[in-house]
């Protein structure tokens, strides 16, 4: 009877194991879809902002400590899957804290371009965005297609958000 009380124990911790196993893999395998996030300089922000595009493009400045920014996060995501806007995320995390930044957008499989802001001289940085920006975040800088820019410095809720790219794809 004890053995097959052991036997028993033991088939139930190895299957506990692959529980927790499969588990790990189904975790990593959803995180593994998320995007990189990658070092971006002032100059080459510049640049990009002043390409033009045939759509709506969306700059979200972020950063993980910040809770707003966190939660309207997939508001963002789901406009860029839609095709509505090409979204692209803009982290002010500092440079050393990259490895939280690149958590966060795993925890939330963010798709959309994704970059961090090589530069803690908020003073080159935040007016070349917009002269009207304090600095708070979340803040985020829509770009029509005749690439007329709109400065908003605030959290956005969903429908906020698909109204103004609504109204400035024709702009």
């Amino acid at each position: 009877m004890n053995k097959i009380f052991q036997l028993f124990e033991l088939k139930y911790v190895c299957s506990s194991m692959r529980q927790i196993i499969a588990f790990g893999i189904i975790l990593l395998c959803l995180g593994a879809n998320a995007q990189e996030v990658k070092l971006i300089s002032v100059e080459s922000l510049d640049n990009m902002i002043a390409e033009k595009g045939d759509q709506v493009k969306v700059y979200n400045f972020w950063a993980s400590w910040c809770g707003p920014c966190v939660k309207e996060m997939p508001y963002f995501e789901e406009l860029n899957s839609s095709k509505s806007a090409d979204v692209v995320f803009i982290s002010l995390d500092f440079p050393e804290d990259m490895g939280k930044a690149q958590k966060l957008i795993e925890k939330k499989s963010i798709q959309s371009d994704t970059y961090l802001l090589n530069s803690t001289n908020y003073d080159e940085y935040i007016p070349k965005i917009s002269e009207a920006w304090s600095g708070a975040i979340p803040a985020t800088l829509f770009v029509s297609p005749s690439g007329k820019k709109y400065f908003y410095e605030k959290a956005f809720e969903k429908s906020e958000l698909e109204q103004v790219v609504k109204s400035l794809a024709s702009k």
